[in-house]
């Protein structure tokens, strides 16, 4: 099986100001191909630790995936660092430098001398397109370790790494031995232990494959890890799936890395349906998450923030009554804020959120981290109270999160109370 080394490049990663997620991702990329990785290295932005660090591992590894130190400021040292663990002189890429200044042309922009630098490379080198920024990549072979140096930025490493590195790997090291893959099920509205409790017989140690849970703000994903043949990999990932699709149901709403807030707007563009929302304790977190995708224009109509009890009043024509009798943090004014939203907008889906985000003005009977989420459809009206745990931002991401995944079960017709008795 050919192996790998993954070289990190930046002051901002080695300080642990910047969390250096690219090593994983490329990790995880070049599993699926049959690449084992040796080892994951994060070196500053000096000229001698990356020359060092690229001669140690030539040699030791059959393909070394640097990331970083491509720009054009005096902090960015790969180009150079290659060249001298090479021993090679740098020399212009033509073709490179025609795309930088394209890409300066595209943007009606003035290229900065300094940018003539990316288009640098070692002698025996050649240069990888990047179609999202101005550095090209670089791949060459010193001794039979072949090298592969991309940007740093996250989405530039990721296309020219599909675009550019990957083919090359697969060309010249196809999967052969042993293969892994992961796959992952997200869920929401349930705890780790109790999906813990429902798959416990899956997530038993030193088998293969391996099942674990990790949290991440409140949303609960499932990972199965298969090492084997391709064949193998295959067949366990399939087994494992139906099991967990079998077990889990409707709590999982997505695989991958697919959002709740992608899921939703799937759906919504597929029923041909559209929501509103009215939100106090979130202050328009829902609206946001939902309008990330692009062309939410077809589902979204419009978002109300009315935070304080006259914004209620005026803009989503609550009862003044309404409020005295049973405060802004209520079921019926939860109710009214969906019912109202959806009609005042004309949509399918009203959502009105309303709560007590903290860290301050909690009560014995309406403590920091309650809300209550209405969601009204043209002929309904329903309202969930939940008490959420975490500090303002997390209430607030879980608020968001519970309206969407309640809008998504609303809109397969099932009962949310019964997805989530588990």
């Amino acid at each position: 099986m050919a192996n790998a080394a993954i070289l990190s490049i930046g002051d901002e990663l080695v300080s642990g100001l910047t969390v250096n997620t690219n090593a994983g991702w490329i990790a995880a990329q070049l599993a699926q191909i049959g690449i084992s990785v040796q080892e994951h290295v994060a070196v500053p932005d000096s000229l001698q630790a990356v020359a060092a660090a690229i001669r140690r591992f030539t040699g030791r590894v059959s393909v070394l995936l640097i990331s970083g130190g491509l720009g054009p400021t005096e902090d960015d040292v790969t180009r150079a660092a290659l060249a001298d663990a090479a021993g090679q002189p740098l020399e212009q890429d033509a073709e490179a430098l025609a795309g930088i200044e394209a890409f300066f042309r595209r943007l009606n922009r003035v290229m900065a001398p300094s940018n003539r630098l990316q288009a640098l490379r070692p002698a025996t080198a050649k240069t990888l397109p990047n179609s999202c920024g101005t550095a090209p990549g670089i791949c060459m072979r010193v001794g039979r370790t072949e090298i592969f140096a991309m940007p740093g930025v996250p989405k530039e490493m990721k296309v020219m790494f599909e675009q550019a590195v990957l083919p090359e790997l697969r060309a010249n090291a196809p999967v052969a031995g042993r293969v892994s893959r992961v796959i992952k099920f997200n869920t929401y509205g349930v705890g780790e232990s109790a999906i813990g409790q429902i798959i416990a017989d899956l997530m038993k140690r030193g088998t293969n494959p391996t099942v674990g849970t990790t949290v991440y703000d409140g949303l609960v994903s499932v990972r199965v890890y298969a090492s084997g043949s391709a064949q193998e990999v295959e067949t366990m990932i399939l087994e494992k799936t139906a099991q967990i699709n079998e077990r889990l149901g409707p709590l999982i709403f997505s695989t991958g890395d697919v959002s709740l807030s992608n899921v939703v707007g799937d759906l919504l563009t597929e029923k041909k349906q559209t929501v509103a929302t009215a939100e106090s304790c979130t202050g328009g977190l829902l609206a946001q998450r939902l309008t990330d995708i692009p062309g939410s224009s077809r589902y979204f109509l419009r978002g109300w923030i009315p935070y304080a009890n006259n914004a209620k009043i005026a803009d989503l024509q609550v009862d003044s009554d309404l409020l005295d009798r049973h405060g802004a943090v209520s079921e019926p004014v939860a109710a009214v804020l969906a019912e109202n939203a959806g009609r005042i907008a004309g949509a399918d889906w009203g959502i009105g959120i309303t709560g007590i985000a903290g860290p301050d003005g909690g009560t014995l009977d309406k403590p920091v981290g309650l809300v209550y989420i209405g969601l009204a459809s043209r002929s309904r009206v329903q309202v969930r109270r939940c008490q959420f745990a975490g500090d303002r931002n997390g209430v607030r991401l879980r608020a968001a999160d519970m309206a969407m995944s309640l809008l998504r079960l609303a809109m397969l017709d099932l009962d949310a109370d019964a997805v989530f008795k588990i």
